[in-house]
């Protein structure tokens, strides 16, 4: 779907990171490059998009882990 057609349906937006990645992929796909070189540089930012979005995977891993820990360490005071 489009985001226009998303806006007028009242499609609520993702904003967390890997959604927004997820976003500019999908539109540097609809570019058509006109030559070998924009195509290179598409592919390279595409792969940096990747990598973006493997690492805001592990952020996010990572951030749930810490909150358990937090909150198993709340947990451990109040007893």
């Amino acid at each position: 779907m489009s985001k226009w057609r998303d806006f007028l349906e009242g499609v609520p937006r993702k904003e967390d990171l890997e959604s927004l990645i997820e976003e500019a992929q999908q539109e540097l796909k609809m570019i058509k490059p006109k030559s070998l070189s924009e195509e290179a540089r598409l592919h390279s930012i595409c792969n940096v998009l990747s990598e973006l979005k493997l690492k805001a995977r592990e952020m996010k891993h990572t951030n749930e882990v810490l909150n358990k820990k937090v909150s198993i360490l709340e947990e451990d005071l109040d007893l």
